[in-house]
């Protein structure tokens, strides 16, 4: 069983079935892209299959079939087309994932901008978000070094603070750690942010960020400590009554 010759008979047929003719590539392109999906299902049977069985096995697939489609695309060819582009992001999966600093800045070459909330959903789904995103790019995908793995683009410390509700979001550490934790952190003057603003002295995960505080923060620090303080003390004086 010739799986070059089973697929130079199927191939013009399986490109218009399996809707790949968008992505306009010539016929030995096609041949190349498909031809290991041709020699996977081949290795299910123990004779020559039909020409519409192989056909109707990659239909049964699509998913698959695109996303090998996707990866074909993207390591053989240097620069997509608009269509290409689209395809690749709704297609592409955990493929396109991990090209989507590319992927980010063909969509600017091709204005294509409309692409980009799919894409920053295949980086929250397949990538590795992290608990800041770029103020330039809008993907969670800034680095402890405070820089964009999409873009490229540095942020000062104060960027970083705005994109996440910094002054807001201290609240999370008086809520959650203890008295001592915090003022730990006051005292060390920093601070780790993950999913929730942390102490210094709490585990630390690859993605976590140090920020550091302003003297402003951290005397909303102690104000939320002595609120939370005074809030236990009343509680206790109403049950005591």
């Amino acid at each position: 069983m010739d799986p070059e010759k089973l697929l130079d008979s199927i191939v013009d047929e399986a490109v218009q079935k399996l809707g790949l003719a968008i992505l306009a590539l010539d016929r030995d392109s096609y041949k190349e892209m498909l031809k290991p999906i041709v020699e996977g299902i081949l290795e299910q049977y123990s004779s020559r299959p039909s020409k519409d069985a192989v056909i109707s096995k990659m239909q049964g697939a699509l998913n698959n079939v695109y996303m090998m489609a996707s990866a074909y695309l993207l390591e053989k060819l240097n620069r997509l087309t608009p269509e290409q582009l689209e395809f690749v992001a709704t297609y592409g999966g955990p493929v396109a994932a991990r090209y989507i600093s590319r992927l980010y800045r063909e969509a600017l070459r091709s204005n294509r901008t409309d692409l980009l909330p799919i894409l920053r959903s295949l980086w929250e789904q397949y990538g590795r978000p992290t608990p800041i995103p770029c103020p330039r790019c809008g993907f969670r995908a800034v680095t402890p070094d405070l820089e964009c793995m999409v873009c490229g683009y540095v942020l000062s410390e104060r960027e970083a603070k705005e994109a996440i509700d910094f002054e807001y979001r201290l609240a999370e550490l008086v809520e959650f750690y203890s008295a001592s934790d915090v003022l730990d952190a006051i005292d060390k003057g920093i601070v780790l942010v993950g999913e929730t603003i942390k102490p210094p002295s709490a585990p630390r995960e690859p993605t976590d960020i140090v920020l550091h505080l302003s003297r402003s923060e951290k005397e909303k620090l102690r104000r939320l400590l002595e609120e939370r303080k005074a809030s236990y003390a009343g509680g206790s004086s109403a049950r005591r009554v």
